[in-house]
């Protein structure tokens, strides 16, 4: 340790004191024109050398490491290279050697003394940096742990939301058109009959009413598939389903909507189309539930590497960090995150919630999902 030559080396650092800018100055050009170091030198340069910490190094050896492992964390953090650091004391020694070795042979104790002393101190300056390492690997670990949990909470989430959407299906299955066909069965069964007695006199009404039960039952199956995802994207693709949604969406609501997908290629990735479809679908029943909004935009654009989507309305708007802050209001608007966070992309909601009635912020809703080339055809 240091304590071991203290003799030696406090004569060292008294004698280098007196030339403290000169040594810096040199050491500071080396700094700036060795290969390795000069992309670094004003951070290297801030080093604790051993002159400017005389005192600390004898009167507080422990205080000393100590800043010495922060001062390594620190340079760790600014991305400066381990080898540079050494490299640098290396320098600074080097830079201070005329001044140890001039005149008479007893200086030589001091260089070695100033020797043992430089080579702690890199000891000390990549201990921090192994510090660095282990925290980061620690917060790393942390992050794949949080992921993880966040993956089987949504995992548990979807779960539940296939199952609420298997048991609405089912029951308006059962409501609307399990009714209409029950009834229909009953009306044709009369006709039968009717037609069997030779009784035709309430044929042409009975027929009329099965006519509007089919028709009914035909429009309840269309609204359903259509949430489900309408034909028209397996037979011509995504953005005519979407022009679709969006066009029936407006004739239903009467919310003006404008799509923009000039910029849209012409598929992507099933899972990305189903997962932009399903963020596009809850974006659009919160304008209507909670918005009161008039227009909304909706852009879809794809480039080399990503594709994004954007949901654009004129409504009240919200406070979004209360919002997600509470889970059992915010369903919608994780459901979404956690859907593209799954497939590695990234959603951003902007809002700002209005102060008067009559004052309209708008909602945003940005969704990016990476594309890899051989993906798309």
């Amino acid at each position: 340790m240091v304590v071991e030559v203290k003799e030696p080396l406090l004569a060292a650092l008294t004698s280098l004191s007196s030339h403290s800018s000169r040594i810096l100055a040199s050491w500071r050009v080396l700094l700036k024109h060795y290969k390795i170091c000069g992309k670094y030198a004003a951070l290297l340069s801030g080093l604790h050398v051993a002159p400017q910490l005389r005192d600390l190094i004898f009167a507080n050896p422990q205080a000393y490491r100590e800043k010495s492992e922060r001062q390594g964390q620190d340079l760790a953090r600014r991305g400066v290279p381990p080898e540079c650091v050494a490299v640098a004391v290396a320098l600074y020694v080097e830079s201070c050697l005329p001044y140890l070795l001039s005149g008479d042979s007893g200086k030589v104790e001091w260089t070695r003394a100033f020797a043992r002393w430089a080579s702690i101190y890199q000891f000390f300056l990549l201990t921090g940096y192994a510090q660095h390492g282990a925290a980061e690997r620690q917060a790393l670990e942390e992050r794949i742990s949080q992921a993880e949990r966040r993956a089987q909470d949504f995992s548990v989430q979807l779960g539940e939301a296939y199952e609420k959407e298997r048991r609405r299906l089912a029951q308006d299955l059962h409501d609307e058109i399990g009714h209409d066909l029950i009834v229909l069965k009953l009306y044709t069964e009369v006709i039968a009959l009717d037609l069997k007695k030779g009784d035709i006199s309430q044929l042409r009404r009975k027929l009329k009413e099965s006519v509007t039960l089919i028709q009914h039952a035909l429009k309840s199956v269309r609204h359903l598939t259509f949430d489900l995802g309408p034909a028209i994207w397996n037979e011509q693709g995504f953005v005519p389903a979407v022009r679709l949604y969006v066009r029936q969406f407006a004739k239903r609501t009467g919310i003006k909507v404008r799509l923009d997908a000039a910029r849209m290629r012409a598929q992507l990735p099933a899972r990305c189309e189903t997962a932009l479809y399903k963020v596009l679908q809850g974006a659009l029943s919160n304008v209507v539930a909670h918005a009161d909004a008039q227009n909304v935009k909706v852009t879809l654009a794809s480039g080399q590497d990503s594709v994004t989507m954007k949901i654009e309305d004129d409504g009240r708007g919200f406070n979004v960090g209360r919002k997600l802050g509470v889970p059992r209001q915010s369903y919608g608007l994780r459901a979404m995150r956690e859907r593209v966070e799954l497939l590695g992309g990234a959603i951003h909601f902007t809002s700002s919630p209005a102060r008067l009635r009559a004052e309209c912020r708008g909602t945003t809703i940005e969704a990016h999902l990476p594309l890899q080339d051989s993906e798309i055809t």
